[in-house]
């Protein structure tokens, strides 16, 4: 039997999916729970060893603890289930003018919409905020403030085609001199000028009713040590 790459990668998606709910397995309990050869079992195993997605300690497989990261994601990740992706949108100010971008990919293409991007695992709301206006546009920038969360859903050919769950954050710079970048074009508005402008409208109706609004959101955080977790904490 010759094997494909699709193939190789779903039985690896089933020996990962054996972690979900138990911490540690044997050799035995993997190979009988996925029910193919044990030699495949056995180059899966190295492999993934290999990539560090596991680890072993004595008997025992483990998932590393860069692989834990991807429990709560897995069936995002594998296509099992689809969820709304949390995007952060940063209303960059300079006085009364806000920068916006003109997308050069889909989804929203050739539509102006605000400076955003998706929030990396270790980041907080304003150094998200901070980064993803410093990448995209080279200002250096002060953080104000959290305006707003709008769930949005945009529908074609009656499906849901695209999800996002949208943190509206401002931040202010003294700069306007900007860098292009590769994410689109850069351009300085005012509010009103905007109204003429192909803007994203949701985008459009946070600038419009959200831009001077401010949210109280908190960060909370935790320890979590072979299951236990511990030292829960408000961090703002």
């Amino acid at each position: 039997m010759k094997y494909s790459g699709s193939l190789v990668k779903k039985e690896r998606e089933l020996i990962f999916k054996l972690f979900l709910d138990r911490n540690k397995l044997k050799f035995g309990e993997i190979e009988k729970e996925i029910k193919i050869r044990s030699n495949m079992v056995s180059y899966h195993l190295e492999k993934m060893q290999k990539d560090g997605i596991l680890e072993k300690k004595g008997e025992y497989y483990f998932l590393t603890k860069t692989s834990e990261r991807y429990i709560p994601i897995f069936s995002n990740m594998v296509g099992a289930e689809l969820s709304p992706l949390p995007v952060i949108l940063i209303a960059v100010m300079n006085k009364n003018k806000i920068l916006m971008i003109k997308r050069n990919k889909r989804p929203y293409k050739n539509y102006w919409s605000m400076i955003g991007g998706k929030m990396l695992l270790e980041e907080s709301f304003e150094s998200a905020s901070l980064r993803q206006a410093k990448e995209k546009t080279d200002l250096d920038s002060k953080f104000i403030s959290i305006n707003s969360v709008l769930h949005e859903r945009v529908e074609g050919d009656n499906l849901i085609k695209h999800s996002f769950i949208l943190f509206f954050t401002k931040v202010k710079t003294n700069q306007s001199k900007f860098k292009e970048t590769r994410h689109g074009t850069l351009k300085w508005f005012t509010i009103k000028q905007l109204a003429k402008e192909k803007v994203i409208p949701s985008d459009f109706w946070l600038i419009k009713n959200k831009i001077n609004s401010r949210l109280d959101v908190k960060s909370a955080y935790m320890n979590e040590n072979e299951g236990e977790l511990s030292s829960f904490r408000i961090l703002n």
